[in-house]
């Protein structure tokens, strides 16, 4: 989450999270495959991670990495977390991302789905680059895409005047932005990021209320369809990169 008057509302979504509906159980099985997918681009001892959320990437984190820590400005999201992975390497932090300054510096810093909820996401970015990476550190991010067919046939339909607008869902989950491809990359850029890659996951074509009666082969099939497809057609957008000398 971010300032102003979120940082007053941060356990609003909570719920959508820990007590998930259909729909949002669709997101949390792609996540899973988001996960399986990103975990082995990253490496280090210490890992950073921003918002737990869909309380799917902290176990899995603390797999690959020796040290985990999770900000998130929801106290009740963090102590759901703490039930999952006891007895393992994971500090928890309550605070905003924008405050955070650690004692240690990390050698990757993962950022996924996050940048849509918060108010500056360049200044989340430059705080990776510069508050909690190391030099030579790599910086994982995913976020959705504003381009994704879905989006881009509710303005067929008439729903919307134009594929980034927010709709009924995004507003919801409290989404503040939706980015293309080009964006993501400038804005990481401009934060002191050299890329290493960019990939396009999961080929999205119906809103999750449809997609709920897929099959889990159904589902990771258009995932992968979104891998092999060019990034301009995916839902998600995936970026890897490292920091780049100051």
């Amino acid at each position: 989450m971010s300032a102003n008057e979120s940082k007053q509302n941060l356990d609003v979504f909570k719920d959508e999270y820990l007590c998930p509906g259909p729909d949002r159980r669709v997101d949390q099985h792609i996540l899973d495959l988001v996960c399986d997918f990103v975990l082995p681009k990253i490496s280090g001892s210490r890992a950073l991670e921003l918002g737990v959320g869909d309380q799917v990437w902290t176990p899995k984190l603390l797999e690959r990495f020796e040290s985990v820590t999770s900000v998130d400005g929801s106290k009740e999201l963090l102590t759901a977390m703490a039930q999952k992975v006891k007895g393992r390497d994971w500090t928890a932090v309550n605070s905003f991302f924008e405050d955070y300054i650690p004692v240690l510096l990390f050698d990757t810093v993962l950022i996924t789905y996050v940048l849509e909820h918060v108010d500056d996401p360049l200044l989340i970015l430059r705080h990776a680059r510069r508050r909690w990476l190391k030099e030579g550190g790599r910086l994982a991010v995913v976020v959705p895409h504003a381009l994704s067919l879905h989006r881009r046939l509710a303005v067929k339909m008439g729903l919307a005047s134009h594929p980034a607008e927010l709709g009924d869902t995004d507003r919801r989950m409290g989404h503040k932005h939706c980015f293309t491809s080009y964006e993501m990359e400038k804005m990481i850029i401009n934060a002191g990021f050299r890329i290493i890659e960019v990939k396009g996951m999961f080929t999205k074509v119906l809103p999750n209320s449809m997609l709920t009666g897929c099959s889990d082969e159904q589902l990771k099939g258009l995932f992968e369809l979104g891998l092999s497809l060019p990034v301009e057609y995916s839902a998600a957008i995936f970026i890897l990169a490292e920091t780049a000398p100051v």
